[in-house]
């Protein structure tokens, strides 16, 4: 679990699930790490694409996600700061993954870092569910939708990772899924369509080992738009293929028929590391998410943020090349097209 930019990574193991779906790899949150176990995954076709979601913005106009070809590919933002870093390395980012501890600041989107990007955003928030569902909360979560921009895609997710939270005891999934039906109430009131619900969960929960069901955390009636999925190879520095630890969340996602991406991934190894990112790229373009962002911080020790040239220039190719395929002004020349 993600908490203030910080996390233990660990394990990739796969399980058959009922169905006949094969799923499992992801990261545990709790400390060591688990040694990784090969098996096989779901391999989506290399001509998959994102579904069209036909669904006008505001206005009338048509959203992105309604006709892209190719996912959004970008960074975690910890600061704006580390946002001017990223884009001059990587050129205008497609989107940015941005994590606010509580309920999102009154200025997140005019001075705040959620709309620093200008263009779309995975943001999460945090509240406990029964101060959700009192009521207390809605006064600034109302603000918060009914400030949001339109004319770009905004992946709002409530307390992501919220498993460990659960197993702890600290809310039940029950009392979870009631506040996320009651904060979509909320942000459906304000008719933006730009507006995604997005439940953001562990791809550790696939594992055999995690005893856990993911669809636990998931709200019933068409609460949840989006399925977002923090995988992670093996440990913090197994260059493991994408297949293996991001395979079992597109089964899942499609058995789910929910729309998906991938929220965090990531590893702190610097060797190799550049053509794993291309191979991460590529594979994420491939199976039909609509989002990639890589998890471009610190900590942990070692740190995931990419330091070294062949990570940076590999990433940076990613980008623009999701950059170009949407439309979107890079400032890169074509040549970051070449990703093989």
């Amino acid at each position: 679990m993600l908490n203030n930019f910080s996390k233990t990574v660990s394990g990739a193991v796969t399980v058959l699930l009922a169905g006949g779906l094969v799923l499992g790899a992801g990261h545990q949150p709790s400390a060591g790490h688990q040694p990784s176990q090969p098996s096989a995954t779901h391999q989506p076709s290399a001509t998959h694409q994102p579904g069209a979601t036909n669904e006008p913005g505001a206005g009338g106009q048509i959203t992105l996600d309604s006709s892209m070809s190719h996912p959004l590919m970008g960074t975690s933002i910890a600061s704006k700061a580390i946002l001017r870093q990223d884009e001059s390395e990587f050129g205008r980012l497609p989107i940015i993954r941005v994590y606010y501890p509580r309920l999102p600041k009154k200025n997140a989107w005019t001075t705040g870092l959620a709309g620093a990007g200008g263009t779309a955003v995975i943001v999460s928030f945090k509240a406990l569910p029964s101060k959700i569902l009192s009521g207390a909360d809605d006064g600034r979560l109302n603000h918060f939708f009914r400030t949001a921009p339109t004319g770009h895609l905004i992946y709002y997710s409530y307390y992501h990772e919220p498993e460990n939270n659960i197993a702890n005891g600290q809310f039940t999934a029950r009392a979870y899924r009631k506040a996320w039906a009651h904060i979509v109430r909320l942000a459906r009131k304000v008719h933006n369509r730009d507006l995604r619900s997005t439940l953001i969960l562990m791809a550790y929960d696939l594992r055999r080992c995690s005893h856990r069901d993911w669809r636990n955390y998931l709200p019933r009636g068409g609460v949840i738009n989006t399925l977002g999925w923090d995988a992670y190879p093996a440990g913090d520095t197994h260059l493991t293929a994408p297949a293996k630890f991001m395979g079992p969340a597109v089964a899942a996602s499609e058995a789910a028929g929910l729309p998906f991406g991938f929220a965090e991934f990531g590893v702190t190894t610097q060797s190799g590391r550049g053509a794993w990112l291309r191979k991460v790229g590529r594979y994420i373009r491939n199976s039909g998410a609509r989002f990639g962002t890589l998890f471009d911080s610190s900590p942990p020790v070692p740190s995931m943020r990419l330091t070294n040239t062949g990570s940076i220039r590999a990433w940076e190719k990613v980008v623009t090349r999701s950059d170009i395929a949407n439309g979107i002004r890079t400032g890169k020349t074509d040549s970051a097209m070449n990703v093989s």
